[in-house]
């Protein structure tokens, strides 16, 4: 019985060629998902394993080290299984005079604030610090970056100063101790021992999502290093007098894993599980000495496992219409090429075969196409990703290859068969011998069956797009009441709806066309008088044959409209992402570019200096800082009006008050006020603001209103006020956040040298961000867009499956009326006539299929804008956008469509003018 299977798949290939292709390519996009995931994953570790190799941190706090047991510690974390590197530093940050560690050196008077870190004679830390073998006693070293390295110099005498406390004393029993050492030299650290150094371990995470180094710009710093030995013989000193520094000193360990023993790309579960373990162990030898440890590694591991599983999530859901369409296919691919074998299965039954039997033998049949088709969608899906996803590599591919994907590729396949083969299976070995071995006939004539079922689904559908055509959602109606029964019917429409989310356009679709084509006589002569004004008569067979064929229609009509509707939606949520984060990174920036300061002392002369470089048209500064008022802490942001008027960037008909510039520029009380601040204070134009700094209430005049329209959800935004350069008389240093200046970049402004002349002019220039080369790096970032490119993938899918659906349902059809074209060429039909009655059939219901289509799907896609806008207050709103390659994509969307209408009828038509055989093709 089996092997009977493999004999027909072997010797009929072309039977099966249909449910192959309509699998293979469900599964190519099925496998691609998962495998575009997995290779992100992959990607994203990779990068971050590259960044650093600290995966645990175990830190103490203490003011008298000699209870951390540093060295205890590190040796039994050494001694632990998969931990193959350990590395230890002490060091005391200083943030300002009087708290703790100052040097004085000689020829200055005051004493300067110092970071001092620690590090062991021996350690491979000393590696990272150039020109320095070893750290010598007595010595310390001063790193080139800092602030005042200049003072320093080789052989210089310098003196340490930390105020010192007894147990249980009071004020008065406050004493400095000092120490004396000799300057060293001023030496240069990597990035790697400048993070360890300043503590800025966070950096480590986000280089995995900006693909940024250690830290970036260094902050200003005041750092010096001496050998572990040097430090701990002063505080011995200290500690014998039984007195304990005022700073408490850090001892931190810091531990590399056997990355390779614990950590593999396709199971990160397994390699968070190994991780873990570590951690825990790591936890237990440093707790009883107050140390606590952080798990970068693990951190790391939960980010990427979260990345891949929303991305899979989110693609797989958005891609369910491709998989519906692919199933819809084989399912009447099956059904016509399995009515084409009645003869053959009337013939297995008079061989003795029973109807179970032949029924398993179409089963196996379906399961061995659908290994072969898993197979190909594997390979096809990893191939094609090296396309769509930017910076993939041929590695990455094999390294996101992974035997789950693999599996559950084949296992998705495989139920994608059954479930299209099934139906159509068990009608077909369920008839009988005699009506088996009759010639196909065509089951479409015989009754139309129910009406109810699609007007079911149309109204359902109908209510859906009509909630999105207005924009409102079921949580606009929750109500307030508490009354069971209402929450009841409530929740239960709340789930229809939500089900409808997914489902409504197949609904739509479906009952629409079934009603139309199956239960509609006008529609059939409506397109019968069209097509009759374009081709005369010949008009007649066409609609005849449709009414005729009205399963046939139907599905191909369905897959093509729903593809179309998918099409538009994905295209166009796409494209309106892209238009999204591009502006968004041109609000956040603010500018053609923006020069972030660390303290932003002298920002106005550093301004000018910008605005003097060669390609800079201004520059201008922006402070920001916070203030009390009735809606509690709010942003604000000081600006020279005129001047960042000319600079700033700001969205088309945000602004309202057409000389509120010029307002602020006359007093320092006028500000630009965020809309929905505006509304929710009932302050308008002219209206008066307070806001509170310290003790003391300001009273400011609104001139002008700016933001987005505000919903009902509005939250609130950064920032909500712009108030003159010279209201900052009344700010002090402590309520100001942050400084930066915005530039305005000339055409064809060279990016690149701009950045190295605006990083050179400073050192208080802690980045600078250029808005364009951020734009292209957000587009290229594998981690941020590679969810869509996979949504773009499912539309390329879907429109192959779709064509392909529409060509095989053509082709099919075309055999299984190949005696009825044959009488109608010989008895005179030109190849012309031939051609234009199959045209007008099929070409007239994919035309009104690429309009319905194109229609819903801009509703759905308009509809979901509004909904996110409503639901996500962002400072900013989507809107729809079509771009140019937008556009493009749907257009060949529908060429396909069209062409994969258009070929199969040509060919046929050529074929059976020019050899009239009267045959039955199986």
């Amino acid at each position: 019985m089996f092997s009977y299977a493999v004999k027909r798949i072997a010797r009929g290939r072309s039977i099966f060629l249909a449910l192959f292709l309509s699998v293979a390519l469900a599964a190519t996009l099925f496998s691609g998902i998962l495998q575009g995931a997995d290779a992100v994953g992959v990607a994203m570790l990779d990068k971050a394993l590259e960044a650093s190799d600290v995966d645990i941190v175990s830190s103490a706090e203490n003011r008298n080290l000699t209870r951390t047991a540093l060295g205890k510690v590190e040796a039994e974390i050494a001694g632990l299984d998969h931990v193959v590197r350990v590395e230890h530093l002490i060091r005391s940050v200083e943030l300002a005079p009087d708290l703790g560690m100052e040097v004085n050196v000689s020829g200055v008077n005051a004493s300067i604030p110092f970071t001092i870190v620690a590090i062991a004679s021996n350690s491979s830390l000393v590696k990272s610090i150039a020109g320095v073998d070893r750290l010598e006693p007595g010595m310390i070293y001063v790193e080139a970056g800092s602030v005042n390295a200049s003072l320093f110099n080789a052989g210089d005498a310098v003196t340490l100063k930390v105020p010192t406390y007894v147990l249980g004393g009071t004020l008065v029993d406050i004493q400095n101790r000092y120490a004396h050492f000799t300057v060293g030299g001023v030496v240069e650290i990597d990035d790697r021992l400048f993070s360890m150094a300043m503590g800025r371990y966070s950096l480590f995470l986000r280089s995995v999502l900006m693909g940024s180094t250690w830290t970036g710009r260094r902050p200003l710093h005041q750092l010096i290093i001496m050998s572990e030995e040097t430090l701990l013989g002063w505080l011995n000193q200290i500690y014998a007098e039984g007195r304990r520094h005022t700073r408490p000193l850090i001892a931190e360990v810091i531990i590399g894993l056997d990355r390779e023993a614990i950590l593999n790309p396709w199971d990160i579960a397994g390699s968070r599980r190994a991780v873990r373990l570590v951690f825990e162990k790591v936890n237990s030898v440093g707790a009883r000495y107050g140390y606590v440890p952080v798990n970068y590694l693990g951190l790391l591991l939960d980010a990427v496992d979260a990345n891949s599983a929303r991305m899979k999530t989110s693609t797989l859901m958005v891609a369910a219409p491709v998989f519906f369409t692919a199933w819809y296919l084989g399912v009447t691919v099956s059904d016509v090429s399995l009515g084409l074998r009645r003869r053959e299965i009337g013939l297995l039954f008079t061989r003795g075969l029973t109807h179970r039997q032949v029924f398993y033998i179409f089963l196996f049949e379906a399961l061995l196409v659908s290994l072969f088709a898993g197979a190909a969608g594997v390979l096809l899906g990893g191939g094609i990703l090296l396309l769509v996803i930017p910076g993939m590599m041929a590695a990455q591919f094999l390294s996101s290859l992974s035997p789950v994907t693999v599996l559950a590729s084949l296992a998705f396949s495989g139920a994608l068969a059954l479930l299209a083969v099934y139906k159509p299976a068990r009608k077909a070995s369920r008839m009988e011998i005699v009506d088996a071995l009759r010639e196909y006939q065509s089951e479409e004539e015989g009754g139309a069956g129910s009406w109810h079922e699609p007007l079911l689904a149309l109204v359902l559908g109908a209510y859906r797009l009509a909630m999105l055509l207005l924009g409102v959602s079921v949580e606009s109606f929750r109500p307030a009441t508490s009354n069971v029964i209402i929450f009841i019917l409530y929740s239960t429409w709340w789930g229809v709806d939500y089900i409808l989310t997914y489902i409504a356009p197949i609904l739509f679709f479906w009952g629409l066309i079934k009603l139309l084509v199956q239960y509609s006589p006008w529609f059939h002569s409506l397109l019968g008088r069209v097509a009759g004004a374009l081709v005369g008569d010949v008009a007649l067979f066409s609609t005849l044959s449709t009414r005729r064929n009205v399963r046939r229609v139907v599905a191909a009509t369905f897959m093509a409209t729903l593809i179309l509707s998918y099409g538009v939606s994905v295209i166009g949520s796409v494209a309106s992402t892209d238009d999204f984060m591009e502006r968004a990174v041109r609000t956040t920036i603010g500018a053609d570019a923006s020069v972030w300061l660390f303290t932003g002392k002298g920002a106005d002369d550093l301004a000018e200096e910008i605005a003097s470089l060669e390609g800079v048209a201004s520059a201008t500064v922006e402070t920001w800082f916070e203030a009390e008022s009735s809606l509690g802490t709010i942003p604000i942001r000081a600006i020279e009006p005129l001047k960042w008027r000319e600079t700033a960037y700001m969205e088309a008909g945000w602004l309202e008050g057409a000389d509120a510039f010029e307002r602020m520029n006359r007093s320092e009380t006028a500000i630009l006020m965020e809309k929905g601040a505006a509304e929710r204070l009932g302050v308008g134009l002219n209206g008066t603001m307070l806001i509170k700094l310290g003790t003391k209430v300001h009273s400011l005049t609104v001139v002008g209103l700016f933001g987005r329209e505000p919903g009902a959800g509005w939250t609130l935004q950064n920032p909500i006020l712009y108030v003159p350069d010279a209201f900052l008389a009344k700010v002090k240093a402590k309520y100001i956040t942050q400084t930066r200046i915005l530039v305005d970049l000339g055409e064809g402004a060279d990016t690149d040298a701009f950045v190295e002349a605006v990083e050179a002019l400073d050192p208080d220039v802690e980045s600078v961000d250029v808005t364009e080369e951020l734009i292209r790096r957000t587009s290229s970032n594998i981690f941020l867009v590679g969810p869509r490119r996979v949504e773009e993938l499912g539309v390329i899918f879907a429109a192959l499956v779709s064509s392909v659906g529409v060509a095989l349902i053509t082709s099919t059809a075309l055999k299984s009326r190949w005696k009825e074209l044959t009488i109608m060429a010989i008895r005179g039909f030109s190849q012309w006539q031939l051609a234009a009655t199959l045209l007008v059939e099929n070409i007239g219901m994919i035309i009104f299929a690429v309009i319905l289509g194109s229609a819903v799907g801009f509703i759905s896609l308009r509809g979901e804008i509004e909904v996110f806008n409503a639901a996500v207050m962002a400072a900013l709103e989507r809107r729809v956008v079509f771009s140019p390659s937008a556009q493009l994509s749907l257009a060949a969307v529908m060429g396909l469509l069209l062409v994969s209408t258009v070929v199969p009828i040509l060919v046929a038509v050529r074929r059976v003018s020019n050899n009239p055989m009267w045959r039955i093709e199986e």
